[in-house]
C-alpha cells in the first residue's frame, strides 16, 4: 500500500467513527427522552429509522470508493460503540463489607 491508499483508509476509519459517534449519540438522546414523549413507539421509530437512514448512506457512499474504505469505516463504528460504551457505562458499586459477620 501507498501513503494515499493509507490516508484513504485513514479518513474512512475516522468517518466510520463519526458515523458511530452520531448514531450512538442519537440512540442516546431517543432512550433519555422517551419517558417525557406523549408516543414513545413513534419517537422511537422515527428516531431509529433516522438514524438508520443517516449511516446507511455514509456507508454508501464509503462503500462506492473500494471495499476497503468500507472495512475501514466499519471498524471505526465498531470502535465508537466501544468507546461510547465505555463513556456511558456506570461505575461498579463494590458490596458492603459486614464486620459483624467476619468476627
Amino acid at each position: 500500500m501507498t501513503g494515499t491508499d493509507l490516508t484513504g483508509l485513514g479518513m474512512a476509519l475516522a468517518a466510520g467513527a463519526a458515523l458511530g459517534a452520531g448514531y450512538f449519540a442519537g440512540l442516546w438522546l431517543t432512550v433519555c427522552r422517551l419517558a417525557n414523549t406523549r408516543t414513545p413507539y413513534r419517537f422511537y421509530s422515527l428516531s431509529l429509522l433516522l438514524r438508520l437512514m443517516l449511516v446507511l448512506a455514509g456507508f454508501y457512499l464509503l462503500a462506492s470508493r473500494g471495499y476497503e474504505n468500507l472495512l475501514a469505516a466499519g471498524v471505526g463504528f465498531l470502535v465508537s460503540r466501544q468507546l461510547w460504551l465505555m463513556a456511558k457505562r456506570s461505575p461498579r458499586v463494590q458490596p458492603v463489607r459486614d464486620d459483624k459477620q467476619d468476627a
